[in-house]
Order: structure tokens, then sequence, then C-alpha cells
């Protein structure tokens, strides 16, 4: 039974998500990313004011993403939208790859639809997704993870694996990486950055409790770093310590899975 319930949720969610994503395909989470260059290439402030925290244009990253939106800006907004799709569609392919060839269909199933769902609204998510399912274990692991730390802070909880590896080295790099492209941010206006999770609060909204889980999941990792377990705990925890949290941050957990049949 509880195998058939699992199923029909995991259908249900695939459904739902392809639905709207071939319905509806908005790409409006990806107007952050080009109002925040577009307010560049003006001079204005990359972190405005905001009246409402729960808008999909509010800007949460790093300042290099921006920057690195700025040419799509002189493209027609049809074609950088047509680009950028693209891009999303081809990192959730090769971020499902590993998955494929273990014929791990059910989890396929699962996450296929869910990484199109979110491209259809142009989060980078499963670009960040991709760079870490294929990063994290290998040399160019600190760059993923400080990368994806500069557009969603919380992945930095990867370096914990290093750290319970004793690959101390790869954690600093990994740090490093992400305070490098977060440095950058000092010389803007921060005051409107955007810190309240607004609707889509998670275990964020109750800190204490926040602390006591993200603090267990930490610890937890650093005790199975050196077991195959070690990605699904760090990924497990990152998800739980998403101050905003949506069905598409199941994602992560991809970075785990993988880790686990390595």
């Amino acid at each position: 039974m509880a195998r058939t319930v699992a199923l029909a949720m995991i259908l249900a969610i695939g459904i739902v998500n392809l639905y709207w994503a071939f319905s509806s395909w908005t790409l409006s989470d990806a107007a952050a990313y080009w109002n925040a260059a577009l307010r560049l290439r003006d001079g204005e402030a990359l972190y405005p004011l905001l009246t409402n925290v729960d808008a999909s244009e509010v800007y949460r990253y790093a300042p290099w993403f921006a920057w690195a939106a700025v040419p799509f800006t002189l493209l027609p907004v049809q074609v950088a939208g047509a680009l950028w799709s693209t891009v999303l569609l081809a990192a959730s392919a090769i971020a499902l790859v590993p998955l494929v060839r273990a014929r791990a269909w059910l989890l396929v199933v699962l996450f296929a639809p869910i990484l199109i769902g979110i491209s259809a609204v142009g989060n980078v998510q499963a670009l960040l997704v991709a760079a870490l399912v294929w990063g994290v274990d290998r040399r160019a692991g600190p760059l993923a993870v400080g990368a994806a730390a500069s557009l969603k802070i919380f992945p930095i909880v990867f370096v914990a694996v290093y750290l319970g590896r004793r690959q101390w080295g790869r954690a600093a790099a990994a740090l490093a990486v992400a305070a490098a492209l977060w440095a950058p941010a000092l010389l803007y206006d921060l005051r409107g950055y955007a810190t309240d999770a607004g609707q889509a609060a998670s275990l964020y909204a109750v800190p204490v409790l926040w602390a006591v889980v993200v603090g267990a999941g930490i610890g937890l990792t650093l005790r199975v770093a050196r077991t195959r377990y070690a990605w699904l705990a760090a990924a497990t925890t990152v998800v739980v310590s998403l101050p905003r949290l949506f069905v598409y941050d199941v994602t992560y957990l991809m970075v785990g899975v993988e880790g686990r049949r390595g």
C-alpha cells in the first residue's frame, strides 16, 4: 500500500508539473535576473527596496550572476528567453543522466517533471543541480559548491562532507569561491536585500527549531561523511535549511542519490 501511494504521489507531482510547464511557460523567475541586469546597465540599485518579498522578480543572488545576464539584455526578450530555456532544459537532461545510467526510472519520473516545471519559470535551479550532481565528488567540487552557494547560499552545507572527510583544501576552496563571488555585493547598497522568507517560509520561521534541525543535519553529515550516505545527508540538510521551501527544492536530493550510488 505504501509503495502504491508513493508511486501515485510521484505520478501526480509529475503530471501537475508538466501540465503547468507546457500550459504556461512564463519564465517569471527569470525576470529577477533580467531586471537586475537592466538595473546594472542603467546604473540603478542592484538590490532595491522591496514592497513584496514574494514577488518572483526579487533578486537574491550574488552580483556576478546579474552581470552574467547583462549580455542577454542586448537581445530581444523572446530570443533571450528561448536561449535561457534551452540552457535550463539541457541542464535538466544532464542532471538526470546518472539516474538514467543507473536505470533508476522511478527517480527519473520523480525528478524530471520537477526540473522541467521549474525551468518553465526560468529559475536557475536546474543549472545549479546539474553542476552539483556532476561536480561535488570530482575535482571541480569546490567550484560547484561555491558557485551554488553564491546563488542560493545554503548549498554551502555540502562543505560539511569535505570537512568530515578531512579534505581541508577542498573545504577551504569551496568557502573561498563562495566568499569571492559574494564579496562584490559589499560594493552595493544592501539595505534592500531580501532577508524575509515571506509566505514560503519553512523551519526558518521558527529560528530555534531551525537551528536545532540544521545543526543535527550537519552533525549527521560529518558523522557519515566517509560513507556512501554522505551526500544524501548533506543534501537533506540543505533542503531543511532553506528559508524559502518549494517543491522543486527536493531536486537537491539528486546530489545525494548520485553520491550514494557512487
